[in-house]
């Protein structure tokens, strides 16, 4: 009873036959998904190492981006700044041209008063204080006539000194001004070079930024899908485990019953020996009874179920090359997609245990299953699930609903993304295979 128990257990935790070339399988699989466990955590680590090395270099152009654009608004404020300047300078330079022509048009308009006391002027240089007093008529004539002359020559003389005293003045300053706005202009011009130069530099940072940025989010995807790889890979293991766990109770109970039947089947050929040889001396009979010793021999159980189709439907991407829906980009199609209405019932294709029942990167909303088929690993996935109706560690029979048709994750329409493994699920999918033959299609 005990054995027949066990057995049963057996079957139902690992839907296979308790034999010693499966235990082997199942270790030499559980070595390996170790051994490549091992490798994804190391990556990851690298993954991790290179993820703070970029968002350090980030951190570090968007503080320069921050420099320059502080840069940028300071010399946008120094332009504006002489801009204004080289307006009021010019305003400054167009008044003195202003009175510059005022002035001209004040000398053309006393040109001839301005050359007829030039020639009063000249002449009276050239005239001897004889020539006045021989034209006097008395002292006091004399006297008057020295004084008006003097009087005359020094009014003339201050006018016109005046009048190119302000010219030369006006000149100057007309002068100056074209210079100052000329260096103001030259300053701009420098400014707004550097100005140039620096939005040159703060595109660049910012194209280096958006570089980065996408480095940021790349490394973050791989950080998150390896992440979720360990988690599928750690539950293989945990569910590996326990298949061998109940491979050796299983065989350690087989082995005690076959014991115990052994000293049974033992002690009865004793007792029916000893019982022979007494009735042999009793009728003193030679040839001693045949005795038949009962041996129980362990029954090896083995179903093989195929594979049931998880969901009716068209394909409308089969398994192998295509370009990528979403980016276009060419790229192995590792499954086989069935389209349906959103809400149809996904069933598991094959009697197994849920190794992952979760949101997933690029999946969505995914159950994995792993499968022992005639003694072979098998997993099977059902990816971007509206919902998800098992949980990981459930036990599934073939044709159990796991979920719902949706259009979860990278997804452009309501459909079942189907892969099928022959072997345990790993990052890259390596062990997929076209499930469209094993499913009907």
């Amino acid at each position: 009873m005990k054995r027949s128990l066990a057995l049963g257990l057996c079957v139902s935790l690992l839907a296979m036959p308790v034999m010693a070339t499966e235990k082997d399988t199942l270790k030499a699989r559980q070595d390996q998904l170790s051994n490549e466990l091992e490798e994804s955590k190391k990556a990851q680590a690298e993954t991790d190492a290179e993820l703070e090395i970029t968002e350090a270099e980030r951190d570090a152009v968007k503080t320069e981006i921050h420099v320059v654009d502080d840069r940028l608004n300071e010399l946008s404020e120094q332009i504006a700044i002489q801009q204004h300047e080289i307006d009021t300078a010019r305003a400054e330079l167009e008044s003195t041209r202003q009175q510059l022509s005022v002035q001209e048009e004040y000398l053309e308009s006393q040109k001839e008063l301005v050359n007829e006391r030039l020639r009063v002027l000249q002449v009276h240089e050239d005239t001897s204080y004889l020539q006045v007093i021989f034209e006097s008529r008395s002292f006091g004539d004399f006297v008057t006539r020295a004084m008006t002359a003097r009087t005359i020559a020094e009014q003339d003389r201050e006018l016109i000194h005046n009048y190119m005293s302000e010219m030369e003045r006006l000149e100057s300053l007309e002068s100056t001004q074209r210079t100052q706005l000329s260096f103001i202009k030259q300053k701009e011009r420098e400014l707004v070079i550097t100005k140039q130069d620096l939005d040159r530099t703060a595109e660049k940072k910012r194209d280096l930024l958006v570089e980065l940025n996408e480095q940021v989010e790349q490394l973050e995807l791989e950080k998150m899908t390896r992440s979720e790889e360990q988690a599928v890979m750690a539950e293989q293991n945990r569910i590996i485990s326990e298949q061998l766990e109940a491979i050796a109770t299983a065989e350690r109970e087989a082995a005690e019953a076959a014991e115990r039947a052994k000293r049974e089947a033992e002690a009865r050929a004793a007792e029916e020996r000893a019982q022979a040889e007494a009735e042999a001396r009793e009728s003193e009979v030679e040839e001693a009874p045949e005795v038949t010793a009962p041996t129980e021999t362990p029954t090896n159980v083995s179903t093989s179920t195929g594979f049931v189709r998880p969901v009716s439907g068209y394909v409308s991407s089969p398994f192998g090359p295509r370009d990528n829906p979403l980016t276009g980009v060419p790229e192995i199609h590792k499954g086989i997609d069935l389209v349906n209405a959103s809400g149809t019932p996904i069933v598991s294709s094959a009697p197994g245990v849920v190794i992952k029942a979760a949101p997933a990167t690029g999946y969505g909303n995914v159950v994995f299953v792993s499968h022992v088929i005639n003694g072979e690993i098998w997993t099977t996935v059902y990816a971007h699930l509206n919902a998800i109706t098992v949980g990981a560690g459930q036990q599934v029979a073939a044709g159990q609903t796991v979920g719902t048709l949706g259009n979860t994750g990278w997804s452009t329409g309501p459909h079942l993304h189907f892969e099928l493994h022959r072997g345990k699920w790993a990052p890259g999918q390596p062990n997929a295979i076209d499930p469209a033959p094993y499913i009907g299609y």
